[in-house]
């Protein structure tokens, strides 16, 4: 796999297309593994995609006490394997970011793995490839280097700089997602 997904909050039109996109996925039975966040629902309408962050080092694989998370050799954090999850939650519990879901009619989890079945060949993810505004895109490496790049100009040039709660974007702990 030689791309990766993108994300680009502020592009974001809440129109949940890339939910609608991930319940048809192939693998998927019909949930949906990415949603559809409110910043902040009080103060505004401004929404953003939400999806499993693909951590080089997943602590939800790293709690998992029968081993059903598995990482592929590309690196990516697949849902549980429904023939060793126990349904204990401690992946669920144990993400920062609030991904994974359990599902409590089959008891096992679930979450976003990048459309894996097609990532994998560089078929950009259900999600991806029907967002309309570009908020989640399946782009090269380089090409993600070159928007942040240019988005780092534009910033400068408008004399903005990033907040304290924008410093986890420019970590490079993820595998697979990022996020400007």
């Amino acid at each position: 796999m030689n791309k990766i997904m993108y994300l680009e909050f502020e592009r974001c039109i809440g129109c949940r297309a890339c939910q609608a996109a991930c319940r048809e996925c192939g693998d998927h039975d019909a949930k949906e593994r990415n949603y559809v966040e409110y910043i902040d629902f009080t103060e505004s309408r401004q929404t953003f995609p939400m999806m499993c962050m693909q951590c080089k080092d997943p602590a939800c694989a790293r709690v998992c006490p029968a081993n059903a998370i598995q990482i592929t050799e590309e690196g990516v954090v697949l849902s549980a394997m429904d023939e060793k999850c126990i349904g204990c939650r401690n992946c669920t519990f144990a993400c920062p970011f609030g991904i994974p879901k359990f599902d409590f009619e089959e008891n096992k989890m679930y979450k976003c793995d990048m459309c894996y079945d097609r990532s994998k060949y560089d078929i950009a993810p259900m999600c991806a490839s029907v967002c309309p505004s570009e908020a989640i895109r399946f782009i090269d490496f380089e090409e993600m280097q070159s928007l942040r790049r240019r988005r780092t100009q534009m910033n400068l040039i408008e004399g903005k700089k990033p907040s304290e709660n924008d410093k986890w974007k420019y970590v490079p702990e993820f595998f697979g997602v990022y996020s400007d």
